[in-house]
């Protein structure tokens, strides 16, 4: 468990602003704010930062990384570099993409907890952050009180507890818990999921990232520190074959593979676990901000995990949103339209690279998943 640089909640005097969800978008929120000179209290549910699917930086996000002074993040052994893809997509062929040609010669298999970790640590630095580990928002409400119009309800050790505010920060992932209550909707652009399982190997191998389409979806593979690889199949909810959320109907489906059952063990583990289900879909808010609140993060906008946006997206995003509460709470009226805008912009850019990769890939054209693929882009409005 991450140490907190806070008392309990109980004895937390009202920051400024109240940050929900301690994941890479609420981390990056409540550093720039730190560096704007405004307070923050960043309130995480879980009491831990959990073992995750994993993902994978490529080298542009170093430069990002580098620019918020999170460069010394990725210098922990445990993320394994990555030197570019190995794909079957399109066509039957193996090819391969390597970075060798980029600036920055690797990306980065990342092992997810131990980064978050890491960033949260980084953050509770910060001498005008608080960070409540284990402490759950359970409602907020908007009180007639110009300086701290928030009134947020947390539970923490058994214990509730009131907290006020000038601003709150949604960073709750998909749930998206604030903007829902300010009446803001979310639009599911697909039913994407991922079904995911981690096999121990024999060895530590050198891997590049693997990707290979099927008729039902497509495949992820990736090594992990401590001789462990990652695999993750992508598809849709209402297409998901029941056999597969078993261990051995996973199994068998991997086997069907052409790229990644070569990695795998000759037998199928003794003791492997189901494959655990995430949400991967792309979807946005009807608003991403309003009167004294913003969303950050999945939040905001999610996105399919084939873009690579992931955690890059939400540490950029959360430089956004702090510059953004910042200059809200100085009194500039631009501050949320311009937060709107450049999310709008990113979220309509990243669609048409989604577009443009799915379409790529034209040998199932019966097959529902990818006829879903072929769709209209949506209109994202930064109103």
């Amino acid at each position: 468990m991450v140490a907190t640089n806070a008392n309990p909640v109980a004895k937390t005097s009202s920051p400024t602003v109240i940050i929900v969800g301690g994941g890479p978008a609420g981390a990056a929120t409540a550093l720039q704010l730190a560096r704007r000179g405004v307070a923050s209290c960043v309130l995480e549910a879980s009491s831990d930062f959990p073992a995750k699917v994993g993902e994978t930086l490529p080298p542009s996000s170093a430069a990002l990384l580098q620019k918020l002074g999170l460069a010394q993040l990725l210098q922990d052994p445990a993320h394994l570099p990555c030197y570019g893809n190995e794909f079957v997509w399109g066509q039957a062929a193996p090819q391969e993409k390597l970075f060798f040609s980029q600036t920055q010669a690797h990306g980065w298999h990342l092992a997810r907890d131990r980064f978050e970790a890491a960033l949260a640590a980084r953050v509770q630095s910060e001498a005008l952050v608080t960070w409540q580990m284990a402490c759950k928002m359970l409602r907020a409400q908007l009180r007639d009180d110009a300086q701290t119009p928030w009134q947020v309800e947390v539970e923490q050790d058994g214990q509730h507890h009131l907290l006020q505010a000038r601003f709150l920060v949604d960073a709750s992932g998909r749930s998206a818990k604030i903007a829902r209550l300010c009446g803001s909707e979310r639009r599911e652009l697909d039913n994407l999921i991922g079904l995911a399982s981690c096999y121990l190997l024999p060895q530590a191998i050198a891997l590049n990232t693997r990707i290979e389409a099927v008729a039902n979806g497509w495949w992820y593979a990736a090594p992990l520190s401590g001789n462990r690889l990652m695999t993750v199949l992508m598809t849709d909810a209402d297409l998901l074959d029941k056999k597969l959320r078993s261990a051995s109907g996973y199994w068998q489906a991997l086997q069907e593979t052409q790229l990644i059952r070569t990695l795998l063990p000759a037998t199928a583990p003794a003791h492997a676990n189901a494959p655990m289900t995430r949400l991967a879909s792309s979807s946005f808010l009807s608003e991403v901000a309003g009167e004294n609140w913003l969303a950050v993060g999945d939040a905001a906008y999610a996105y399919d995990p084939i873009s690579s946006y992931g955690i890059t997206s939400a540490i950029g995003a959360g430089f956004y949103a702090g510059n953004a509460v910042a200059d809200g709470l100085l009194g500039r009226a631009e501050a949320m339209p311009a937060y709107r805008q450049v999310l709008a912009q990113a979220y309509t850019q990243y669609w048409q690279m989604l577009q443009h990769q799915y379409a790529q890939e034209q040998r199932w054209p019966d097959a529902p998943f990818w006829q879903r693929r072929q769709v209209v882009a949506p209109t994202v409005s930064a109103a």
